[in-house]
Protein backbone atom coordinates (compact mmCIF):
# COMPACT_ATOMS: atom_id res chain seq x y z
CA UNK A 1 0.00 0.00 0.00
CA UNK A 2 2.90 2.86 0.64
CA UNK A 3 6.24 3.04 0.33
CA UNK A 4 8.20 5.50 1.71
CA UNK A 5 11.97 5.55 0.57
CA UNK A 6 14.38 7.87 2.12
CA UNK A 7 12.26 10.43 3.57
CA UNK A 8 13.88 13.17 5.48
CA UNK A 9 12.16 15.91 6.99
CA UNK A 10 13.90 19.31 8.87
CA UNK A 11 12.84 21.98 10.74
CA UNK A 12 14.22 25.44 11.78
CA UNK A 13 15.40 25.69 15.18
CA UNK A 14 16.70 29.06 16.23
CA UNK A 15 19.50 29.30 13.42
CA UNK A 16 20.00 25.92 12.66
CA UNK A 17 17.90 23.36 10.90
CA UNK A 18 16.93 19.97 13.19
CA UNK A 19 16.76 16.93 11.17
CA UNK A 20 13.41 15.35 12.54
CA UNK A 21 13.24 12.12 10.41
CA UNK A 22 16.51 11.02 8.76
CA UNK A 23 16.50 8.79 5.57
CA UNK A 24 14.14 7.02 6.69
CA UNK A 25 12.23 4.16 4.20
CA UNK A 26 9.55 2.73 5.40
CA UNK A 27 6.73 -0.23 3.86
CA UNK A 28 3.34 -0.57 4.44
CA UNK A 29 1.63 -3.39 3.27
CA UNK A 30 -2.15 -4.14 2.79
CA UNK A 31 -3.72 -5.03 5.86
CA UNK A 32 -0.61 -3.92 8.23
CA UNK A 33 -1.25 -2.81 11.92
CA UNK A 34 1.98 -1.17 12.49
CA UNK A 35 2.81 0.15 15.99
CA UNK A 36 5.66 3.42 15.77
CA UNK A 37 6.81 4.02 19.48
CA UNK A 38 10.07 5.53 20.43
CA UNK A 39 10.49 8.86 23.06
CA UNK A 40 8.88 12.06 22.71
CA UNK A 41 10.53 13.87 20.26
CA UNK A 42 11.83 10.94 17.87
CA UNK A 43 9.70 11.82 15.12
CA UNK A 44 6.69 10.09 15.49
CA UNK A 45 3.90 12.87 15.12
CA UNK A 46 6.39 14.00 11.89
CA UNK A 47 6.14 10.67 10.12
CA UNK A 48 2.44 10.23 10.55
CA UNK A 49 2.03 13.42 9.63
CA UNK A 50 3.81 12.67 6.44
CA UNK A 51 1.77 9.61 5.80
CA UNK A 52 -1.22 11.60 6.40
CA UNK A 53 0.12 13.99 3.82
CA UNK A 54 -0.27 16.93 6.38
CA UNK A 55 3.39 17.57 6.06
CA UNK A 56 5.43 17.24 2.58
CA UNK A 57 9.21 15.53 3.36
CA UNK A 58 12.25 17.48 2.03
CA UNK A 59 13.92 14.80 0.58
CA UNK A 60 12.58 11.03 -0.62
CA UNK A 61 9.82 9.94 -2.06
CA UNK A 62 6.02 8.56 -0.71
CA UNK A 63 4.21 6.39 -3.07
CA UNK A 64 0.39 4.88 -2.00
CA UNK A 65 -1.21 2.61 -4.13
CA UNK A 66 1.41 3.18 -6.60
CA UNK A 67 0.91 6.96 -7.14
CA UNK A 68 3.67 9.41 -5.77
CA UNK A 69 1.93 11.69 -3.55
CA UNK A 70 5.06 13.21 -1.28
CA UNK A 71 6.33 15.05 -3.95
CA UNK A 72 5.88 19.07 -4.77
CA UNK A 73 4.38 18.31 -8.10
CA UNK A 74 0.80 17.05 -6.32
CA UNK A 75 -1.53 19.64 -5.67
CA UNK A 76 -3.15 20.48 -2.33
CA UNK A 77 -6.38 19.62 -4.09
CA UNK A 78 -5.55 16.09 -4.54
CA UNK A 79 -3.90 15.42 -1.21
CA UNK A 80 -7.32 16.82 -0.30
CA UNK A 81 -9.38 14.67 -1.52
CA UNK A 82 -7.19 11.71 -0.79
CA UNK A 83 -7.14 12.30 2.84
CA UNK A 84 -10.76 12.39 3.07
CA UNK A 85 -11.22 9.88 1.13
CA UNK A 86 -8.24 7.34 1.75
CA UNK A 87 -7.40 8.19 4.98
CA UNK A 88 -8.92 8.55 8.63
CA UNK A 89 -7.50 10.26 10.69
CA UNK A 90 -7.36 10.07 15.32
CA UNK A 91 -5.67 12.36 17.52
CA UNK A 92 -4.97 12.05 20.87
CA UNK A 93 -6.87 15.24 22.07
CA UNK A 94 -9.82 13.76 19.43
CA UNK A 95 -10.54 16.79 17.71
CA UNK A 96 -14.79 16.96 18.04
CA UNK A 97 -17.00 19.64 17.45
CA UNK A 98 -18.15 20.43 20.79
CA UNK A 99 -21.30 21.76 19.51
CA UNK A 100 -22.09 18.83 17.82
CA UNK A 101 -23.54 15.75 18.48
CA UNK A 102 -22.13 12.13 18.56
CA UNK A 103 -24.14 11.61 14.80
CA UNK A 104 -23.07 14.83 13.60
CA UNK A 105 -19.57 14.50 14.48
CA UNK A 106 -19.06 10.75 12.73
CA UNK A 107 -21.08 12.12 9.34
CA UNK A 108 -18.55 15.30 9.46
CA UNK A 109 -15.72 13.77 6.77
CA UNK A 110 -18.98 13.45 4.74
CA UNK A 111 -19.74 16.36 4.19
CA UNK A 112 -16.90 17.57 2.65
CA UNK A 113 -18.43 18.55 -0.44
CA UNK A 114 -21.89 17.75 0.28
CA UNK A 115 -24.74 19.55 2.54
CA UNK A 116 -26.30 15.98 3.23
CA UNK A 117 -25.24 13.17 4.18
CA UNK A 118 -26.46 9.86 1.90
CA UNK A 119 -28.62 7.04 3.18
CA UNK A 120 -25.36 4.73 2.37
CA UNK A 121 -23.52 6.70 4.45
CA UNK A 122 -26.22 7.56 7.53
CA UNK A 123 -26.75 3.66 7.32
CA UNK A 124 -22.60 3.43 7.44
CA UNK A 125 -22.76 5.53 10.77
CA UNK A 126 -25.19 3.49 12.81
CA UNK A 127 -23.48 0.70 11.86
CA UNK A 128 -20.06 2.27 13.19
CA UNK A 129 -21.77 3.42 16.23
CA UNK A 130 -23.00 -0.69 16.71
CA UNK A 131 -19.21 -1.89 16.36
CA UNK A 132 -18.40 1.42 18.80
CA UNK A 133 -20.75 0.03 21.02
CA UNK A 134 -21.94 3.89 21.08
CA UNK A 135 -25.18 3.45 19.74
CA UNK A 136 -27.16 4.36 22.93
CA UNK A 137 -24.96 7.72 22.64
CA UNK A 138 -26.15 9.27 19.17
CA UNK A 139 -27.81 12.46 20.11
CA UNK A 140 -25.47 13.07 22.69
CA UNK A 141 -23.23 16.19 23.04
CA UNK A 142 -19.66 15.15 22.66
CA UNK A 143 -19.00 17.72 25.74
CA UNK A 144 -20.90 14.75 27.53
CA UNK A 145 -18.96 12.16 27.20
CA UNK A 146 -16.57 10.48 28.78
CA UNK A 147 -12.41 10.34 27.67
CA UNK A 148 -13.23 6.62 26.53
CA UNK A 149 -16.52 7.34 24.96
CA UNK A 150 -15.09 10.81 22.85
CA UNK A 151 -12.07 8.00 21.59
CA UNK A 152 -14.95 5.85 20.30
CA UNK A 153 -16.76 8.39 18.20
CA UNK A 154 -12.89 9.39 17.11
CA UNK A 155 -12.65 6.63 15.80
CA UNK A 156 -15.94 6.18 13.86
CA UNK A 157 -15.49 9.31 12.22
CA UNK A 158 -12.32 8.70 11.06
CA UNK A 159 -13.62 5.54 9.48
CA UNK A 160 -17.14 6.84 7.96
CA UNK A 161 -15.87 7.24 4.70
CA UNK A 162 -14.18 3.56 4.55
CA UNK A 163 -10.53 4.76 4.37
CA UNK A 164 -7.78 2.29 3.11
CA UNK A 165 -5.92 3.61 5.95
CA UNK A 166 -6.27 4.60 9.74
CA UNK A 167 -3.15 6.99 11.42
CA UNK A 168 -3.53 7.41 14.76
CA UNK A 169 -1.60 9.33 16.86
CA UNK A 170 -1.18 8.57 20.84
CA UNK A 171 -4.89 7.53 20.85
CA UNK A 172 -4.70 6.38 24.04
CA UNK A 173 -2.50 9.19 25.66
CA UNK A 174 -5.23 10.93 28.09
CA UNK A 175 -6.93 7.98 29.32
CA UNK A 176 -6.32 5.47 32.17
CA UNK A 177 -5.17 2.04 31.93
CA UNK A 178 -8.63 0.29 31.83
CA UNK A 179 -9.84 2.69 28.89
CA UNK A 180 -6.55 2.49 27.41
CA UNK A 181 -6.90 -0.99 27.30
CA UNK A 182 -10.62 -1.25 25.72
CA UNK A 183 -9.29 1.19 22.96
CA UNK A 184 -6.41 -0.62 22.23
CA UNK A 185 -8.59 -3.58 21.93
CA UNK A 186 -10.82 -2.03 19.75
CA UNK A 187 -8.12 -0.90 17.34
CA UNK A 188 -7.42 -5.08 16.94
CA UNK A 189 -10.93 -5.62 16.00
CA UNK A 190 -10.49 -2.58 13.86
CA UNK A 191 -8.09 -4.07 11.79
CA UNK A 192 -8.58 -7.83 12.07
CA UNK A 193 -12.85 -7.56 11.19
CA UNK A 194 -12.79 -3.82 8.92
CA UNK A 195 -9.49 -5.51 7.65
CA UNK A 196 -8.65 -1.49 7.87
CA UNK A 197 -4.67 -0.98 8.08
CA UNK A 198 -3.30 0.95 10.98
CA UNK A 199 -0.54 2.87 11.58
CA UNK A 200 -0.26 4.22 15.60
CA UNK A 201 2.18 6.54 16.77
CA UNK A 202 2.40 5.29 20.36
CA UNK A 203 4.74 5.52 23.51
CA UNK A 204 3.02 2.85 25.42
CA UNK A 205 4.43 -0.44 25.34
CA UNK A 206 1.13 -1.71 26.32
CA UNK A 207 -0.55 -0.21 23.56
CA UNK A 208 1.95 -1.09 20.94
CA UNK A 209 1.43 -4.80 21.77
CA UNK A 210 -1.99 -5.13 20.35
CA UNK A 211 -0.21 -4.43 16.74
CA UNK A 212 0.93 -6.51 14.52
CA UNK A 213 4.10 -5.18 14.03
CA UNK A 214 6.45 -2.79 15.79
CA UNK A 215 9.16 -0.03 14.89
CA UNK A 216 11.10 1.78 16.82
CA UNK A 217 11.76 5.37 16.15
CA UNK A 218 15.47 6.70 17.84
CA UNK A 219 15.99 10.56 16.88
CA UNK A 220 14.42 10.24 13.31
CA UNK A 221 15.89 6.91 12.22
CA UNK A 222 13.85 3.59 12.66
CA UNK A 223 16.69 0.56 14.49
CA UNK A 224 14.78 -2.23 14.00
CA UNK A 225 11.54 -4.23 13.79
CA UNK A 226 9.84 -6.32 16.16
CA UNK A 227 6.82 -8.78 14.54
CA UNK A 228 4.58 -9.80 17.61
Amino acid sequence: MISLENITKRFADGQRMLTVLDNLSLRVDEGDFIAITGESGAGKTTLLSILGTMLRPDEGRYVFRGEEVGGMSCTEATLCQLRNQAIGFVYQDHRLLPQFTVWQNILLPTLATKPVATDDEQRRATELMDFMGIASLKDRPVTRLSGGEQTRVAIARALINRPALLLADEPTGQLDADNAQSIANLFRKVNAELQTTIVMATHSAEMAKVARKRLRLVAGKLLHVIYC
